[in-house]
């Protein structure tokens, strides 16, 4: 075995291991993205319907957390109303 062979392939597992680490990187921005609006929307959500829904003052605070993921998540919409 060659002595010039190891140091070789130690730069191959260098360059090899950071490309790696650089594209898992690059593809956790998106997900990132997402949840930086997600949680900002849930916290807005969160403190409207803690402070203007007077139906809901009664409620729990996991109750309404509750609503705020579904809303967040897309799970209630806004009605919309038929005209004839």
């Amino acid at each position: 075995m060659s002595p010039n062979k190891n140091p070789k392939v130690i730069k191959y597992c260098v360059i090899t291991s950071t490309t790696a680490i650089v594209l898992i990187f690059i593809s956790l921005i998106p997900v990132s993205k997402k949840a930086f609006y997600w949680n900002k929307c849930f916290k807005k959500t969160f403190q409207w319907i803690d402070k203007n829904e007077i139906e809901l003052k009664n409620w729990d605070k996991a109750s309404k957390e509750s609503i705020a993921v579904a809303v967040c998540n897309g799970a209630v919409y806004e009605p919309e109303f038929k005209t004839k």
